[in-house]
């Protein structure tokens, strides 16, 4: 029997339907699930380098306070040393004595004593000075960038007698007796932020 035109484009019209439902399923819609897996494989994969970033971050923040408490360490070391090593401190007090302008007249340390329960020692050093009390100022705020942690116990100056062919117009000078102190700590005892003995004022 033969098809009208009409029953033949009809037949013809379900053939393309069918064909593109057949093409949808076979090639379309697996690429959707593929695009789905892809996308989800995108967020593991962003999920995975925020999680590199912030282990990255912890590590470089770790590093830099391991940096930072190492220097710190070092600094204290440096400023309560285990041993007294007064030959390198006379000669520090001494180069800062005579950059700040002064006459160095003597120098007296005294032996380590013991101070708080033996945490840390303590030694007692009496410096003579002469020269002007523009330079003695001078030398009182160069004793802050010492290396060694170093404290003003006491502090007293006298004027000196200029005589009688001195220059009216020459600053004075004056002798000034200062009583530091300087610390020493055992290797047994780990270093605090020092809160024991302060810097000088």
């Amino acid at each position: 029997m033969k098809l009208s035109y009409r029953n033949q484009l009809i037949i013809a019209s379900a053939l393309v339907v069918v064909l593109a439902v057949v093409l949808f399923m076979v090639l379309v819609l697996p690429q959707f699930s593929a695009l789905s897996d892809l996308e989800s494989q995108i967020r593991d994969a962003d999920a995975g380098v925020s999680q590199a970033q912030t282990l990255l971050a912890q590590r470089q923040e770790i590093k830099a306070r391991s940096a930072q408490t190492e220097a710190t360490r070092m600094r204290l070391a440096n400023q309560m040393p285990e041993t007294p090593e007064l030959p390198s401190l006379i000669v520090e007090l001494q180069d800062t004595i005579n950059a700040s302008g002064l006459e160095f007249a003597s120098i007296a340390p005294n032996t380590p004593t013991p101070v708080d329960d033996g945490r840390y020692s303590a030694i007692d050093i009496a410096i003579t000075v002469r020269g002007t009390w523009q330079d003695t100022v001078d030398l009182l705020n160069r004793f802050r960038s010492l290396t060694r942690q170093v404290r003003v116990v006491s502090f007293s100056v006298s004027r000196l007698d200029s005589g009688d062919d001195a220059d009216e117009d020459a600053p004075g000078r004056v002798e000034s007796a200062i009583s530091l102190q300087v610390y020493t700590m055992p290797s047994d005892v780990a270093p605090p932020v020092p809160a024991t003995p302060e810097e000088t004022e």
